[in-house]
């Protein structure tokens, strides 16, 4: 295996935020209380027992002033990132949402956008809802997406997409397939 590409576990993620959040000299209550959350919810995080969702590692990067390759690069940063298809190279990394995300280009820690493949299956499905700063852009590659934007619902078949200012609630509202592939971009 090419750990070049190898994405972090939830300890690495922890250990990267927790060590971001002491360079800048902030406790766990101040950086939780920006994002909204309880201390608890950030220790455990930082602890490698919960694997975020990306709204909330967004929250976070945005509290510390970096963005989510920001929280989980190895400091391998780079201009050109060529993320090579091979399986055995890469993994998925399970959410406290429930579904999985493979972040693209994490060699590439300060870029305007961050492309994240995400796939959900059914059962996967919570009610959560998500809100950020940003815009976000969806495209479905397999399966289809039931997907809401405030009070609007929208039904994603492979090539459709959707574009959203991501501060405007949002959630996965449905999974009409044995599970949906969806390369999520937001900044």
């Amino acid at each position: 295996m090419n750990d070049r590409h190898k994405l972090p576990d939830s300890q690495t993620i922890g250990r990267h935020i927790r060590k971001l959040r002491k360079l800048q000299h902030r406790t766990l209550q101040d950086v939780a209380d920006n994002c909204g959350f309880t201390k608890s919810l950030l220790s455990k995080i930082e602890g490698g027992k919960v694997v975020p969702p990306v709204a909330t590692l967004i929250k976070i990067a945005s509290a510390l002033h970096t963005n989510i390759s920001g929280l989980i690069a190895e400091g391998n940063s780079r201009d050109c990132v060529f993320v090579p298809a091979a399986k055995e190279e890469r993994s998925p990394v399970p959410t406290e949402s429930g579904y999985s995300i493979l972040p693209l280009a994490v060699e590439m820690p300060h870029k305007k956008m961050q492309p994240v493949l995400i796939t959900v299956r059914p059962e996967e499905l919570n009610d959560k809802i998500h809100s950020h700063e940003g815009e976000e852009l969806i495209f479905v590659l397999e399966g289809i997406l039931e997907f809401q934007v405030d009070d609007q619902r929208y039904v994603l078949n492979p090539g459709d997409s959707i574009f959203f200012n991501s501060i405007i609630e949002h959630r996965i509202t449905g999974v009409h397939s044995e599970y949906v592939k969806f390369l999520d971009i937001f900044n």
